[in-house]
């Protein structure tokens, strides 16, 4: 029986959403088969071993009963293999993923070098632009130590004139996105030319790399992908928002937000997305899982990367579970799967 760590929460905009997937993984997680610990990571970071029979880890009262933990490191050294339900920074970025490697434990998911790029949109784009993925165009803005918002060219020149360089190579409507954060967290449409200097500043409260994106009429497109050398790739699914775009309102609390597999979107046009989420998983040296995002525009057809997601939400309505059943894998053997994939080092 192997010895299974999964660790939740963290300290990333994400914590709640990790700990409504871990409930999920825990009710599908085929407990005979391990000899389970689940660790908690709160908001400050600190570590605690979690009663593992309670059922809902979204509540307030996730911690009762827990037991700080001193020794990080030993604990982590007596596992055979840790599975992170974490997502955004400091669980799903590569910084964890490094303790794991130093540690010497197998885990599940992309290692530290794919994690770290694909948790940044910025550099995510700059590395799949040299494979030929179709994207968006976009300016990059970086919040100096200063304080001070530049924005930088493909040369890493710098200027302020921020709303010059929107005005002229992107326009209004765009979009202005914390570049190292998920769930739409720090995600805002800006329609008019006097708003934007006042959301850049608030996407720069959540990480001080933003992307700018142009504003298309789009679909939105998923797929699931699974495993290392030879991965498999899902058919592609529809996110349907209820709303202008998928916020982290429309993807966790509004339920008329609904998703759809397969997408309701030519045949020739989801094989295409199938083929660049292939390639965009092994263009970033992905590992283990992950959800590949596109655009389609309504007028052109054309099809644009969103993200490559490494650590994608496993909540009872998250789109990567879905995509994967929808190949015939449970929920549960998802799990087992995924663990296996782990030991591939």
């Amino acid at each position: 029986m192997r010895k299974l760590m999964i660790i939740c929460g963290g300290q990333s905009t994400e914590h709640t959403i990790s700990r409504m997937s871990c409930t999920s993984v825990l009710k599908n997680l085929h407990r005979d088969r391990y000899e389970l610990t689940l660790v908690g990571i709160d908001q400050s970071g600190e570590w605690y071993l979690l009663d593992a029979s309670q059922e809902d880890l979204t509540l307030d009262s996730w911690l009762d009963h827990s037991t700080h933990i001193e020794d990080i490191y030993h604990l982590l050294k007596q596992q055979d293999v840790i599975f992170p339900v974490l997502h955004g920074q400091y669980g799903e970025d590569g910084t964890i993923q490094g303790l794991f490697e130093l540690a010497g434990v197998p885990y599940v998911g992309c290692r530290t070098l794919a994690s770290s790029v694909a948790m940044d949109k910025i550099y995510t784009k700059k590395i799949l632009e040299t494979v030929g993925i179709p994207q968006v165009k976009s300016l990059y803005v970086k919040k100096r130590y200063d304080g001070q918002y530049v924005v930088v060219n493909h040369q890493f020149d710098e200027t302020d004139d921020i709303l010059t360089a929107v005005k002229n190579q992107l326009g209004f409507p765009c979009f202005v996105k914390a570049s190292r954060s998920g769930s739409s967290v720090g995600c805002y449409r800006v329609d008019h030319e006097e708003d934007l200097l006042e959301i850049l500043h608030q996407a720069g409260q959540y990480d001080s790399h933003i992307v700018i994106e142009e504003c298309i009429d789009c679909i939105e497109l998923e797929t699931a992908v699974l495993g290392n050398d030879d991965p498999i790739v899902s058919r592609v699914g529809q996110i349907m928002p209820h709303g202008e775009f998928y916020t982290f309102e429309s993807k966790y609390e509004d339920e008329e937000s609904k998703t759809c597999i397969p997408a309701l979107v030519d045949a020739n046009i989801q094989e295409k997305i199938r083929e660049y989420a292939l390639k965009v998983f092994k263009a970033v040296d992905g590992h283990g899982l992950s959800r590949v995002d596109f655009f389609l525009d309504k007028k052109t057809n054309q099809i644009y990367l969103n993200e490559i997601n490494t650590m994608p939400g496993f909540t009872k309505i998250s789109m990567y579970p879905q995509l994967i059943a929808d190949l015939g894998i449970t929920y549960s053997d998802l799990i087992d799967r995924l663990i296996d994939l782990a030991f591939d080092r």
